[in-house]
């Protein structure tokens, strides 16, 4: 592996956390927080990787380029339009530099796709979810933190500031670590093992301590699916492992059953309260219970969208910033497609449907397990948002999205074992 793949291994597998973490505990008092700072460095490293490299003439890079592009262009129209003040331009800017992310990152392991071995590169997605585990539990442990949503005793997120985005990188940790463990389970030593069913477990606790009903039920769900397939669809591990990993299991859920039941139900209790809280704030409104009141946000957005403005504001969109001085209740959705037809219009939306096809196809033909994260966090996207616009998941998402380009070995690996 190249010295400067070896870079962006370090450099992404490390980025969501601090961006996260040291987002909220230095941004107040100062003007450049560690976690923006990091952002620039990652994304200024990544402009120049990729035009170091050079450009394949495929349809990928076209894709790709009209992609940023129109974004680049959209802004300053949009600056311009809307009479937009250096600050607001530089908000616009930053919030289009993360939407850029989860594009710029699957391109430079597209042009590097005979340097990454697959093995290497699921120690990025490892090393993810061990330091949000950690992150999460040792603050837990120490009893300091925050609550995760505020003026209430439901859910618990230490140092993380935003409940969506953390959730939604719990969400693919225990989907990836899950997966590992499973896959990997009879290359792996004792040790390892143990190693990768704790951070699994910790995973799982992790979406529990964090308390959103997304994250409980997801959790529930993938850990079953994972089951099920472990044992009636894996037909390479034999029934003697299948016998044995079936009785630790069994073991494994007694003891927390016996140990840890008041904790869990306390949790859940605090969960199902604050849910019952919500019904009743919103009058019994199934929509807006189940869409945590996206159905209010979305009808005020559109209104400001069809209403205000002209037909190239609707076509190349309001922007950030506007939203937020001017739509009120309507600057965000939290949906992402949504947000991205408010905020960068007709065109903005068509280009990223477009490319995100390309890379649907890809995932369809890949099968593979950045395959299935690619769908999760699409769903996820479109329901809860968070995915698309946060630096945090849409640094996620680039990864995912470049595993869909990554081989089982790398072309030079294939050519020393040929010979």
């Amino acid at each position: 592996m190249l010295k400067e793949t070896k870079i962006f291994m370090v450099l992404f597998s490390i980025f969501p956390f601090i961006d996260t973490v040291y987002g909220f505990v230095l941004t107040e008092g100062i003007n450049l927080p560690i976690g923006v700072f990091y952002r620039l460095i990652c994304i200024a490293f990544l402009v120049f990787q990729i035009l170091k490299k050079g450009f394949k003439k495929d349809l990928y890079t076209i894709l790709t380029s009209m992609f940023l592009f129109c974004g680049l262009i959209t802004l300053f129209v949009q600056t311009i339009v809307l009479q937009n003040e250096a600050t607001a331009f530089y908000y616009d800017l930053t919030n289009m530099v993360k939407f850029f992310l989860w594009v710029l990152i699957p391109y430079y392991v597209y042009q590097r796709a005979d340097q990454f071995k697959e093995s290497q590169y699921e120690k990025i997605f490892l090393t993810i979810s061990t330091l949000f585990t950690l992150g999460l539990l040792i603050p837990f442990i120490f009893g300091v933190g925050n609550q995760t949503y505020a003026g209430s005793d439901a859910g618990y997120k230490a140092f993380f500031f935003a409940n969506n985005d953390t959730t939604l990188s719990f969400i693919a940790s225990a989907t990836f670590t899950g997966w590992y463990l499973f896959k990997k389970m009879r290359q792996m030593s004792f040790l390892p093992l143990l190693s990768i069913c704790l951070l699994y477990l910790g995973n799982l606790l992790g979406l529990l301590l964090l308390g959103t009903k997304t994250g409980i039920i997801y959790g529930v769900i993938v850990t079953l699916i994972l089951f099920i397939r472990f044992f009636f669809f894996q037909k390479d591990i034999g029934v003697t492992i299948k016998l044995i990993t079936g009785i630790l299991i069994a073991l494994i859920v007694s003891i927390i059953y016996i140990k840890g039941r008041f904790f869990i139900l306390s949790v859940l209790a605090g969960l199902i309260l604050r849910l019952n809280y919500f019904y009743g704030l919103y009058n019994n409104d199934l929509l807006r219970f189940f869409t945590s009141s996206r159905s209010n946000f979305l009808e005020i957005a559109f209104s400001y969208y069809t209403d205000t403005g002209n037909d190239l504001l609707r076509l190349i969109g309001f922007g950030f910033n506007t939203r937020i001085a001017d739509w009120k209740g309507g600057d965000l959705v939290e949906m992402d497609f949504l947000d991205v037809l408010f905020s960068l219009g007709v065109v903005g939306l068509l280009m990223t449907l477009t490319l995100l096809l390309y890379l649907s196809v890809k995932a369809c033909k890949k099968r593979t397990i950045y395959s299935v994260l690619f769908f999760v966090l699409i769903l996820y996207g479109t329901v809860a948002g968070h995915v698309l616009f946060s630096a945090l998941s849409s640094t996620l998402f680039g990864l995912i999205c470049g595993g869909l380009f990554i081989q089982k070995e790398s072309l030079r690996e294939k050519n020393e074992n040929s010979h």
